[in-house]
């Protein structure tokens, strides 16, 4: 396994072949190009939530502090994302990366002093509480998990979208709301047959 920043596919670093970029079209996917003989094709949307029974969510990113959203121009809602490929960073790579790349930035689990992470890549870099499970992780050992419903409520980010009858793999079931009871009901009906 390489030692800096080792490919997702095939572990090995510091292999030209190995690099790789993803580019955002404005209504699809993200498309990922690499020359690694070990690639294979896989859900990014999937990949980047997990779940029970494939908990890795090690997926190429974009590092939003080299290629920075631009805020929308005045009098505009929204801006439209440029859609050229930009080189990706594995998420198992990105404490890393930031370390290395971006030195001013505090890290949570690895550098302390520096100035906050901005709420994206705090949520980028963490580790779900289910991927540290499964890597059998010790609790006392466990790295920076990222409370993602606060960091949604700080920065007034997918209050809409977000949905309240769902919850976390991990979150217990009591935290949902309970069921409303039926205010109105319909009378029965019969029919009779007659023979």
């Amino acid at each position: 396994v390489g030692v800096h920043s080792p490919c997702g596919f095939c572990a090995c670093s510091r292999r030209p072949e190995c690099t790789i970029t993803i580019a955002f079209p404005s209504n699809a996917a993200p498309t990922l190009a690499t020359k690694c003989l070990y690639q294979h094709h896989f859900r990014y949307g999937f990949a980047d939530h997990g779940s029970k029974n494939k908990p890795c969510r090690n997926i190429p990113l974009k590092c939003e502090l080299c290629h920075p959203i631009l805020p929308p121009e005045p009098g505009r809602t929204s801006r439209r994302a440029v859609s050229g490929a930009v080189e990706a960073v594995w998420r198992y790579n990105m404490p890393k990366h930031i370390l290395k790349e971006h030195a001013e930035y505090s890290v949570p689990g690895y550098k302390s002093i520096g100035v906050p992470l901005p709420a994206s890549m705090l949520k980028a870099i963490s580790l779900s509480d289910l991927e540290q499970a499964a890597a059998r992780i010790p609790q006392e050992r466990r790295l920076f998990t990222c409370d993602l419903e606060s960091l949604e409520k700080e920065n007034n980010v997918g209050s809409s979208s977000k949905s309240t009858g769902k919850r976390h793999a991990l979150q217990p079931a009591a935290s949902l709301p309970s069921k409303r009871a039926r205010t109105a009901m319909k009378p029965l009906q019969m029919t009779t047959t007659l023979i």
